[in-house]
């Protein structure tokens, strides 16, 4: 018998997993895209909003298939989070059609008489905890919520992208979900910021001059967080803005301390503080401060701010129209003074602050345009209490993070250098 000779086969190019930053681990509903009209629904719910489940739809022995039958007895809202339903299982299994709104609601009491007062609270503290899509900070039901949305994914979309190359350009290690989880933050703005703080060390190790350009790159990719505390500057009709704060703030919850993402990325406040040091705003003397404002594409309304402690520089970035800052240089602050929607266009200064760093007191009012276009800007403060800040809290923004932190006689020599503005 002749021998069986084996074809060779070519051998194929072994192609590499690309690596993802973001993970695809999550809980159900994380990073999904749901339809309006869904989150809509779900957003109106309240406690005694009454439901009624179907057949369980699970995959028998997974775990969703036990939670489901644990809870797909509930004849309410309020019910089902008592037997174990998440805020993200609303959403996915409406628009699967796992359950369907009955009509009708019981009323406050009866749902405590039926569920228990605690079981009560916690429904209300999830619901209320939903604001809505990411990158929706108007109102669900607002005519213009489904272009906004539409605007803001894919801006979002963009800058993830972005960062995904920085990733593996800047070598950044891939992380896991559980160190993801670790962080408190969500995947996308984990990845973002981790970037961010990356690109900005090696700027700094460069050893030359940080320039605007460098800046505007940094927070273009920096994750943003929806802030809902900024009150005194939510446009009218918005949920949230973005905005973060690096350096060191007075808590809403009392004391005086580092902000969360200060700690864990402080290359990102080095470079902007390096920033001001190598643009000096025009003042007589060196512009020392605590913390800095950073925000993305909103424009504050008008607003006096409350826990300054001597003058702030603000400068804008980014690819836009308009979004000047308008200012009110005689709000002097006083005993008694008017509400700062009854001040006179006529009376402020406008400022161009895409052109030139700008030296204002905060605690005078102040509003910025409207504006069209990706803008960003960053304000650099003092904030009251600054002094009662540990010593070694102090160093570490001093040196670790660049902060031209504050003395006594150096924030009074600002002052009087900057009384005029």
């Amino acid at each position: 018998m002749g021998k069986l000779v084996q074809k060779k086969q070519s051998k194929k190019p072994v192609q590499k997993e690309t690596a993802k930053f973001v993970s695809q681990k999550a809980e159900r509903g994380q990073g999904l895209k749901f339809k309006l009209e869904t989150v809509a629904t779900v957003a109106a719910f309240k406690p005694g909003t009454k439901i009624k489940y179907g057949p369980n739809p699970k995959r028998p022995g997974s775990k969703s298939f036990t939670r489901y039958a644990g809870y797909a007895k509930a004849k309410t809202v309020g019910e089902s989070f008592k037997l174990g339903v998440k805020l993200a299982d609303f959403l996915w299994e409406l628009e699967r059609g796992d359950y369907k709104i009955v009509g009708g609601e019981r009323t406050e009491s009866q749902e405590i008489a039926a569920i228990g007062k605690d079981a009560f609270q916690k429904a209300q503290r999830a619901l209320g905890s939903f604001i809505g899509p990411r990158g929706l900070s108007m109102d669900i039901h607002d005519p213009r919520a489904a272009a906004e949305l539409a605007k803001e994914e894919a801006w979002r979309a963009e800058r993830q992208k972005r960062c995904e190359a920085l990733a593996k350009q800047l070598g950044l290690r891939v992380e896991s979900p559980e160190e993801i989880e670790a962080s408190n933050e969500s995947a996308d703005v984990r990845l973002q910021r981790r970037v961010t703080d990356a690109l900005s060390a090696e700027k700094l190790s460069a050893g030359r001059k940080i320039t605007d350009a460098d800046v505007a790159e940094a927070l273009s990719v920096w994750g943003f967080c929806q802030n809902t505390g900024r009150l005194n500057v939510l446009p009218e009709g918005r949920k949230y803005v973005y905005s973060d704060t690096l350096g060191a703030i007075r808590r809403r919850t009392g004391g005086f301390g580092i902000t969360p993402p200060t700690s864990r990325y402080p290359n990102f406040p080095k470079l902007l503080c390096k920033w001001l040091a190598d643009n000096s705003p025009k003042v007589a003397c060196k512009f020392v401060c605590s913390a800095i404002n950073i925000n993305a594409n909103y424009a504050g309304k008008r607003h006096r701010d409350q826990n300054n402690e001597g003058p702030s520089a603000i400068r804008a970035f980014g690819k836009f129209k308009g979004g000047k800052l308008m200012y009110w240089p005689g709000d002097v602050k006083k005993a008694s003074r008017p509400g700062v929607e009854t001040l006179a266009k006529k009376d402020a200064k406008v400022f161009d602050l895409s052109k030139a760093t700008q030296v204002f007191d905060g605690n005078r009012a102040h509003e910025v345009e409207g504006f069209e276009g990706e803008r960003y800007s960053i304000v650099f403060f003092t904030a009251r209490g600054y002094g009662s800040l540990k010593k070694p809290r102090v160093n570490f923004l001093k040196q670790k993070a660049g902060f031209p932190w504050p003395t006594t006689s150096e924030l009074a020599k600002l002052k009087k250098a900057t009384t005029a503005v």
